[in-house]
Protein backbone atom coordinates (compact mmCIF):
# COMPACT_ATOMS: atom_id res chain seq x y z
CA UNK A 1 0.00 0.00 0.00
CA UNK A 2 1.69 3.43 -1.22
CA UNK A 3 2.32 5.58 2.27
CA UNK A 4 0.76 8.89 2.72
CA UNK A 5 2.91 11.67 3.40
CA UNK A 6 1.84 13.68 6.63
CA UNK A 7 2.17 16.70 4.87
CA UNK A 8 -0.91 15.87 2.27
CA UNK A 9 -2.21 14.05 5.83
CA UNK A 10 -2.29 17.17 7.40
CA UNK A 11 -3.03 19.75 4.62
CA UNK A 12 -6.40 17.74 4.42
CA UNK A 13 -7.82 17.90 7.49
CA UNK A 14 -6.67 21.17 8.11
CA UNK A 15 -8.90 21.73 4.08
CA UNK A 16 -11.49 19.65 5.44
CA UNK A 17 -12.06 21.67 9.10
CA UNK A 18 -11.80 25.22 6.78
CA UNK A 19 -14.38 24.10 5.07
CA UNK A 20 -16.30 22.75 7.62
CA UNK A 21 -16.18 25.76 9.33
CA UNK A 22 -15.88 28.62 6.05
CA UNK A 23 -19.76 26.58 5.48
CA UNK A 24 -20.98 27.02 8.95
CA UNK A 25 -20.13 30.27 8.61
CA UNK A 26 -22.18 30.96 6.08
CA UNK A 27 -25.07 28.94 7.22
CA UNK A 28 -25.43 30.76 9.88
CA UNK A 29 -24.44 34.29 8.40
CA UNK A 30 -26.80 33.59 5.71
CA UNK A 31 -30.00 33.10 8.04
CA UNK A 32 -28.86 36.32 10.03
CA UNK A 33 -28.62 38.31 6.54
CA UNK A 34 -31.98 36.93 5.70
CA UNK A 35 -33.75 37.77 9.03
CA UNK A 36 -32.14 41.31 9.04
CA UNK A 37 -32.28 42.19 5.95
CA UNK A 38 -36.27 41.42 6.02
CA UNK A 39 -36.38 43.49 9.37
CA UNK A 40 -34.76 46.36 7.56
CA UNK A 41 -36.47 45.72 4.70
CA UNK A 42 -40.27 45.88 6.67
CA UNK A 43 -39.06 48.88 9.08
CA UNK A 44 -38.29 50.88 5.58
CA UNK A 45 -41.58 50.30 3.90
CA UNK A 46 -43.51 51.38 7.07
CA UNK A 47 -41.30 54.19 6.92
CA UNK A 48 -42.08 55.30 3.95
CA UNK A 49 -45.70 54.05 3.78
CA UNK A 50 -46.39 56.03 6.88
CA UNK A 51 -47.85 59.25 4.74
CA UNK A 52 -49.75 56.50 2.56
CA UNK A 53 -51.42 55.10 5.76
CA UNK A 54 -52.08 58.59 6.74
CA UNK A 55 -54.28 59.57 4.06
CA UNK A 56 -56.00 56.08 3.65
CA UNK A 57 -57.22 57.15 6.71
CA UNK A 58 -58.22 60.16 6.50
CA UNK A 59 -60.32 59.98 2.76
CA UNK A 60 -63.29 58.03 2.62
CA UNK A 61 -63.23 54.35 0.79
CA UNK A 62 -64.04 55.29 -2.82
CA UNK A 63 -60.83 57.62 -2.47
CA UNK A 64 -58.74 54.54 -1.97
CA UNK A 65 -57.83 53.77 -5.76
CA UNK A 66 -57.03 57.60 -6.53
CA UNK A 67 -54.80 58.38 -3.11
CA UNK A 68 -52.76 54.46 -4.24
CA UNK A 69 -52.44 56.04 -7.73
CA UNK A 70 -51.22 59.58 -6.45
CA UNK A 71 -48.78 58.01 -3.61
CA UNK A 72 -47.49 55.15 -6.37
CA UNK A 73 -46.84 58.14 -9.13
CA UNK A 74 -44.53 59.84 -6.95
CA UNK A 75 -42.80 56.53 -5.38
CA UNK A 76 -43.13 54.18 -8.72
CA UNK A 77 -40.57 51.35 -7.23
CA UNK A 78 -43.17 50.63 -4.39
CA UNK A 79 -45.43 47.78 -5.65
CA UNK A 80 -49.47 48.01 -3.98
CA UNK A 81 -52.61 46.16 -3.81
CA UNK A 82 -55.68 47.06 -1.79
CA UNK A 83 -58.15 44.54 -1.26
CA UNK A 84 -61.54 44.99 -0.23
CA UNK A 85 -63.67 42.50 2.36
CA UNK A 86 -64.50 40.06 0.42
CA UNK A 87 -61.02 39.80 -0.97
CA UNK A 88 -61.57 41.64 -4.56
CA UNK A 89 -59.12 43.79 -5.61
CA UNK A 90 -59.84 47.75 -5.61
CA UNK A 91 -55.97 48.74 -6.21
CA UNK A 92 -52.84 47.33 -8.03
CA UNK A 93 -49.98 48.53 -9.52
CA UNK A 94 -49.96 46.08 -11.82
CA UNK A 95 -48.39 42.78 -9.83
CA UNK A 96 -51.50 40.98 -8.79
CA UNK A 97 -50.86 38.09 -10.36
CA UNK A 98 -47.50 37.57 -8.47
CA UNK A 99 -49.74 37.08 -5.61
CA UNK A 100 -50.21 38.53 -2.07
CA UNK A 101 -47.99 36.49 -0.35
CA UNK A 102 -44.85 38.17 -2.01
CA UNK A 103 -45.32 41.43 -0.44
CA UNK A 104 -43.39 42.33 2.34
CA UNK A 105 -45.50 44.64 4.14
CA UNK A 106 -49.08 44.26 4.97
CA UNK A 107 -51.43 46.51 7.39
CA UNK A 108 -55.24 46.65 7.96
CA UNK A 109 -57.58 49.71 6.75
CA UNK A 110 -61.09 50.59 7.77
CA UNK A 111 -63.58 48.39 7.14
CA UNK A 112 -61.66 45.42 6.55
CA UNK A 113 -59.63 46.63 3.28
CA UNK A 114 -56.10 45.18 3.02
CA UNK A 115 -53.09 47.16 1.86
CA UNK A 116 -50.15 45.19 1.21
CA UNK A 117 -46.72 46.64 -0.18
CA UNK A 118 -43.19 45.97 -1.35
CA UNK A 119 -40.23 46.84 -2.66
CA UNK A 120 -38.57 45.84 -6.05
CA UNK A 121 -35.02 47.46 -5.40
CA UNK A 122 -34.53 46.64 -1.96
CA UNK A 123 -35.94 42.92 -2.43
CA UNK A 124 -34.35 41.82 -5.31
CA UNK A 125 -31.51 44.43 -6.79
CA UNK A 126 -29.99 45.30 -3.13
CA UNK A 127 -30.47 41.65 -1.82
CA UNK A 128 -28.53 39.76 -4.57
CA UNK A 129 -25.53 42.66 -5.00
CA UNK A 130 -25.36 41.82 -0.87
CA UNK A 131 -25.34 38.49 -0.95
CA UNK A 132 -22.39 38.27 -4.11
CA UNK A 133 -20.55 40.07 -1.64
CA UNK A 134 -20.67 37.96 1.01
CA UNK A 135 -20.05 35.10 -1.65
CA UNK A 136 -17.16 36.69 -2.95
CA UNK A 137 -15.51 37.26 0.83
CA UNK A 138 -16.73 33.78 1.42
CA UNK A 139 -14.60 32.57 -1.74
CA UNK A 140 -11.57 34.88 -0.41
CA UNK A 141 -11.98 33.64 3.28
CA UNK A 142 -11.81 29.80 1.96
CA UNK A 143 -8.88 30.59 -0.43
CA UNK A 144 -6.74 32.44 2.58
CA UNK A 145 -7.39 29.52 4.71
CA UNK A 146 -6.05 26.95 1.86
CA UNK A 147 -2.86 28.90 1.75
CA UNK A 148 -2.64 29.26 5.52
CA UNK A 149 -3.50 25.08 5.47
CA UNK A 150 -0.24 24.53 3.23
CA UNK A 151 1.92 26.66 5.54
CA UNK A 152 0.42 25.28 8.47
CA UNK A 153 0.93 22.24 7.03
CA UNK A 154 4.80 22.80 5.82
CA UNK A 155 5.65 24.47 9.43
CA UNK A 156 4.34 21.13 11.24
CA UNK A 157 5.76 18.84 8.94
CA UNK A 158 9.21 20.07 8.10
CA UNK A 159 10.57 19.61 11.94
CA UNK A 160 9.03 16.36 11.48
CA UNK A 161 10.44 15.19 8.36
CA UNK A 162 14.17 16.60 9.11
CA UNK A 163 14.04 14.58 12.68
CA UNK A 164 13.28 11.23 10.00
CA UNK A 165 15.91 12.26 8.17
CA UNK A 166 17.97 12.43 11.51
CA UNK A 167 16.90 9.34 12.63
CA UNK A 168 17.80 7.68 9.68
CA UNK A 169 21.44 9.11 10.09
CA UNK A 170 21.50 7.96 13.68
CA UNK A 171 20.58 4.20 12.36
CA UNK A 172 23.32 4.04 10.76
CA UNK A 173 25.39 6.04 13.23
CA UNK A 174 26.60 8.38 10.92
CA UNK A 175 27.96 12.06 12.78
CA UNK A 176 24.98 14.00 13.64
CA UNK A 177 25.40 18.25 13.59
CA UNK A 178 24.11 19.53 16.76
CA UNK A 179 19.89 20.91 15.94
CA UNK A 180 18.45 23.75 16.29
CA UNK A 181 17.32 25.05 19.37
CA UNK A 182 13.19 24.67 19.93
CA UNK A 183 11.17 25.71 22.95
CA UNK A 184 8.02 23.77 21.63
CA UNK A 185 7.29 20.09 21.88
CA UNK A 186 9.05 19.10 18.72
CA UNK A 187 12.36 21.01 20.21
CA UNK A 188 12.30 18.59 23.41
CA UNK A 189 11.77 15.61 21.37
CA UNK A 190 14.69 16.53 19.07
CA UNK A 191 16.89 17.44 22.26
CA UNK A 192 15.72 13.86 23.76
CA UNK A 193 16.46 11.79 20.61
CA UNK A 194 20.32 13.30 20.12
CA UNK A 195 20.77 12.24 24.02
CA UNK A 196 19.74 9.11 23.81
CA UNK A 197 21.71 9.13 20.55
CA UNK A 198 25.07 10.53 22.54
CA UNK A 199 24.81 7.68 25.11
CA UNK A 200 24.10 4.83 22.41
CA UNK A 201 27.37 5.81 20.87
CA UNK A 202 29.19 6.37 23.83
CA UNK A 203 27.77 2.78 25.03
CA UNK A 204 28.71 1.28 21.51
CA UNK A 205 32.15 3.14 22.07
CA UNK A 206 32.38 1.71 25.34
CA UNK A 207 31.53 -1.86 23.83
CA UNK A 208 34.10 -1.44 21.30
CA UNK A 209 36.75 -0.33 23.92
CA UNK A 210 35.90 -3.27 26.23
CA UNK A 211 35.54 -5.75 23.20
CA UNK A 212 39.49 -4.45 22.19
CA UNK A 213 40.81 -4.41 25.79
CA UNK A 214 39.24 -8.30 26.07
CA UNK A 215 41.23 -9.62 22.83
CA UNK A 216 44.26 -7.56 24.17
CA UNK A 217 44.19 -9.46 27.70
CA UNK A 218 43.42 -12.87 25.92
CA UNK A 219 45.99 -12.27 23.06
CA UNK A 220 48.61 -11.30 26.04
CA UNK A 221 47.66 -14.30 28.27
CA UNK A 222 48.01 -17.06 25.64
CA UNK A 223 51.68 -15.36 24.81
CA UNK A 224 52.35 -15.12 28.48
CA UNK A 225 50.96 -19.06 28.95
CA UNK A 226 52.26 -20.43 25.74
CA UNK A 227 56.20 -19.75 26.40
CA UNK A 228 56.26 -20.87 30.01
CA UNK A 229 54.24 -24.37 28.50
CA UNK A 230 56.88 -24.70 25.70
CA UNK A 231 59.61 -24.26 28.20
CA UNK A 232 58.27 -27.05 30.18
CA UNK A 233 57.27 -29.30 27.59
CA UNK A 234 61.13 -28.99 26.05
CA UNK A 235 62.32 -29.78 29.54
CA UNK A 236 60.44 -32.58 29.94
CA UNK A 237 61.40 -33.99 26.48
CA UNK A 238 64.79 -33.71 27.20
CA UNK A 239 64.20 -35.76 30.67
CA UNK A 240 62.29 -38.06 28.79
CA UNK A 241 64.98 -38.74 25.79
CA UNK A 242 67.79 -38.68 28.51
CA UNK A 243 70.28 -35.63 27.10
CA UNK A 244 72.71 -34.61 28.61
CA UNK A 245 72.25 -32.57 31.95
CA UNK A 246 68.35 -33.36 31.37
CA UNK A 247 70.19 -36.83 33.22
CA UNK A 248 69.52 -34.76 36.11
CA UNK A 249 65.96 -35.41 36.66
CA UNK A 250 65.34 -34.32 40.42
CA UNK A 251 67.02 -30.73 39.13
CA UNK A 252 64.71 -30.10 36.28
CA UNK A 253 61.71 -31.17 37.58
CA UNK A 254 62.08 -28.69 40.24
CA UNK A 255 62.18 -25.84 37.21
CA UNK A 256 59.21 -27.59 35.69
CA UNK A 257 57.66 -27.18 39.00
CA UNK A 258 58.64 -23.44 39.47
CA UNK A 259 57.43 -22.75 36.00
CA UNK A 260 54.04 -24.40 36.62
CA UNK A 261 53.52 -22.99 39.74
CA UNK A 262 53.94 -19.24 37.94
CA UNK A 263 51.28 -20.34 35.52
CA UNK A 264 48.89 -21.20 38.17
CA UNK A 265 49.38 -17.78 39.49
CA UNK A 266 48.70 -16.51 36.11
CA UNK A 267 45.74 -18.42 35.68
CA UNK A 268 44.48 -17.53 38.92
CA UNK A 269 44.50 -13.79 38.52
CA UNK A 270 42.95 -14.29 34.83
CA UNK A 271 39.69 -16.22 36.82
CA UNK A 272 39.62 -13.76 39.31
CA UNK A 273 39.62 -10.96 36.66
CA UNK A 274 36.81 -12.56 34.92
CA UNK A 275 35.13 -12.82 38.18
CA UNK A 276 34.70 -9.41 38.67
CA UNK A 277 34.38 -8.27 35.34
CA UNK A 278 30.50 -8.30 35.63
CA UNK A 279 29.94 -8.32 39.31
CA UNK A 280 27.87 -5.45 41.22
CA UNK A 281 30.09 -3.42 44.12
CA UNK A 282 28.35 -3.91 47.22
CA UNK A 283 29.13 -0.81 49.23
CA UNK A 284 29.50 -0.18 52.71
CA UNK A 285 31.25 2.31 55.09
CA UNK A 286 34.40 1.40 55.75
CA UNK A 287 37.14 1.89 58.06
CA UNK A 288 40.08 3.06 55.76
CA UNK A 289 42.89 2.94 58.03
CA UNK A 290 41.85 -0.59 59.86
CA UNK A 291 41.20 -1.66 56.46
CA UNK A 292 45.16 -1.33 55.48
CA UNK A 293 46.61 -1.81 58.51
CA UNK A 294 44.85 -5.43 58.49
CA UNK A 295 46.89 -5.79 54.69
CA UNK A 296 50.14 -4.66 56.20
CA UNK A 297 50.98 -8.02 58.29
CA UNK A 298 50.65 -10.40 55.78
CA UNK A 299 53.69 -8.19 53.50
CA UNK A 300 55.76 -8.17 57.01
CA UNK A 301 58.08 -11.04 56.41
CA UNK A 302 58.43 -9.49 52.63
CA UNK A 303 59.07 -5.91 54.55
CA UNK A 304 61.48 -7.56 56.67
CA UNK A 305 63.32 -9.24 53.69
CA UNK A 306 63.84 -5.94 51.73
CA UNK A 307 64.78 -3.70 54.96
CA UNK A 308 61.73 -1.69 54.43
CA UNK A 309 59.62 0.42 56.32
CA UNK A 310 56.13 1.08 55.79
CA UNK A 311 53.98 3.72 57.39
CA UNK A 312 50.01 4.69 57.31
CA UNK A 313 49.12 8.47 57.94
CA UNK A 314 45.83 7.90 57.36
CA UNK A 315 43.36 9.02 60.25
CA UNK A 316 41.36 6.76 62.49
CA UNK A 317 38.03 8.26 61.94
CA UNK A 318 37.95 8.91 58.17
CA UNK A 319 35.61 5.87 57.12
CA UNK A 320 35.08 5.44 52.99
CA UNK A 321 32.38 4.19 50.66
CA UNK A 322 33.65 0.98 48.85
CA UNK A 323 32.97 -2.76 48.29
CA UNK A 324 34.52 -4.19 50.70
CA UNK A 325 36.31 -7.46 48.65
CA UNK A 326 37.16 -5.32 45.98
CA UNK A 327 38.72 -2.18 47.66
CA UNK A 328 40.61 -5.11 49.64
CA UNK A 329 41.82 -7.41 46.93
CA UNK A 330 42.84 -3.70 45.11
CA UNK A 331 44.96 -2.16 48.29
CA UNK A 332 46.55 -5.76 48.33
CA UNK A 333 47.93 -5.49 45.27
CA UNK A 334 49.22 -2.05 45.20
CA UNK A 335 51.07 -2.54 48.29
CA UNK A 336 52.50 -5.60 47.14
CA UNK A 337 53.23 -3.89 44.20
CA UNK A 338 55.04 -0.84 46.32
CA UNK A 339 56.83 -2.89 47.99
CA UNK A 340 58.59 -4.72 45.34
CA UNK A 341 59.54 -1.95 43.80
CA UNK A 342 60.63 -0.22 47.13
CA UNK A 343 63.99 0.48 47.31
CA UNK A 344 63.67 1.79 51.66
CA UNK A 345 60.06 3.21 52.46
CA UNK A 346 56.32 2.60 51.52
CA UNK A 347 54.48 5.15 52.78
CA UNK A 348 50.82 5.77 52.66
CA UNK A 349 48.45 8.47 53.34
CA UNK A 350 45.14 10.70 52.62
CA UNK A 351 44.25 13.91 52.06
CA UNK A 352 40.62 14.79 52.57
CA UNK A 353 38.30 16.74 50.70
CA UNK A 354 34.79 17.30 50.60
CA UNK A 355 33.50 14.29 48.97
CA UNK A 356 36.35 12.58 48.35
CA UNK A 357 39.48 10.60 50.36
CA UNK A 358 42.49 10.80 47.78
CA UNK A 359 44.66 7.58 49.38
CA UNK A 360 48.38 7.82 48.22
CA UNK A 361 50.62 5.18 48.40
CA UNK A 362 54.42 6.49 48.02
CA UNK A 363 57.32 3.37 47.06
CA UNK A 364 60.96 5.35 47.19
CA UNK A 365 63.85 5.10 44.98
CA UNK A 366 61.82 4.06 41.59
CA UNK A 367 60.61 5.70 38.77
CA UNK A 368 57.64 4.99 36.02
CA UNK A 369 57.54 5.90 32.48
CA UNK A 370 54.31 8.11 32.56
CA UNK A 371 53.73 7.21 28.67
CA UNK A 372 52.95 3.68 29.12
CA UNK A 373 49.83 2.11 29.83
CA UNK A 374 50.89 0.35 33.29
CA UNK A 375 47.19 -0.92 33.94
CA UNK A 376 46.99 -2.99 30.79
CA UNK A 377 47.41 -6.71 31.41
CA UNK A 378 51.05 -8.36 31.40
CA UNK A 379 52.61 -4.37 31.15
CA UNK A 380 55.92 -4.34 33.02
CA UNK A 381 58.89 -1.94 33.35
CA UNK A 382 61.12 -4.31 32.82
CA UNK A 383 59.90 -7.81 31.96
CA UNK A 384 63.08 -10.21 32.97
CA UNK A 385 63.28 -8.40 36.47
CA UNK A 386 59.43 -9.25 36.96
CA UNK A 387 59.16 -12.83 35.66
CA UNK A 388 62.70 -13.13 38.16
CA UNK A 389 60.71 -11.89 40.74
CA UNK A 390 57.75 -13.93 40.31
CA UNK A 391 55.54 -11.39 39.38
CA UNK A 392 52.68 -12.17 37.17
CA UNK A 393 51.87 -8.38 35.09
CA UNK A 394 48.58 -8.81 35.93
CA UNK A 395 48.63 -6.76 39.26
CA UNK A 396 47.55 -3.68 38.30
CA UNK A 397 45.12 -4.69 36.22
CA UNK A 398 43.07 -6.57 38.88
CA UNK A 399 43.42 -2.70 40.77
CA UNK A 400 42.52 -1.01 37.83
CA UNK A 401 39.53 -3.70 37.32
CA UNK A 402 38.57 -3.62 40.92
CA UNK A 403 38.47 0.50 40.84
CA UNK A 404 36.61 0.87 37.72
CA UNK A 405 33.93 -1.83 39.14
CA UNK A 406 33.65 0.98 42.12
CA UNK A 407 33.65 3.84 40.03
CA UNK A 408 36.69 5.05 41.90
CA UNK A 409 38.95 7.54 39.93
CA UNK A 410 43.26 6.44 40.36
CA UNK A 411 46.26 6.46 38.80
CA UNK A 412 50.35 7.06 38.72
CA UNK A 413 52.72 9.58 38.52
CA UNK A 414 56.21 10.45 39.61
CA UNK A 415 57.54 12.19 42.55
CA UNK A 416 60.73 13.59 43.89
CA UNK A 417 61.24 10.49 46.04
CA UNK A 418 59.83 7.90 44.19
CA UNK A 419 56.05 6.90 42.26
CA UNK A 420 52.54 7.50 43.88
CA UNK A 421 49.49 5.83 43.33
CA UNK A 422 46.45 7.66 44.31
CA UNK A 423 42.47 7.18 44.28
CA UNK A 424 40.30 9.03 45.15
CA UNK A 425 37.35 7.15 47.23
CA UNK A 426 34.00 8.98 48.18
CA UNK A 427 34.31 9.87 51.86
CA UNK A 428 31.24 9.15 54.62
CA UNK A 429 30.74 12.73 55.75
Amino acid sequence: MKRRGIFRKIFLYTTLLLVLTVGLTAALFSQQVISFYQAAHREFLRQNLSVLMEELSQGGIGEYPQIAQAFFERNQTFRLIIQGPQEQVIFTTGHVLLGVHSFNFVTYLTHGHTLYASHDFLDVQNYNDLMRRVAVALVLLFAMGVIFAIVFARQMTSPIKTLVGTAHEMAALAPIVPPAKRSDEIGELTDIMHEMYGKLKDTITALEAEKEAQQYFFVAASHELKTPIAATTALLQGMFDNIGDYQDHPKYLWECLKMMNEQNKIVTEILEIVKYTNSEPKSVNLPLRKTIEDLLPVYQPLLDKKNITASVEIPEAEYCIADYDMLHKALSNVILNAIQHSDGEVRIWSEVSDNFIKLQVLNTGSSIDENMELFKPFARMSKARSHDQGRSGLGLTIVAKMLDTMNIRYGLKNADEGVIFWAEIVRVK
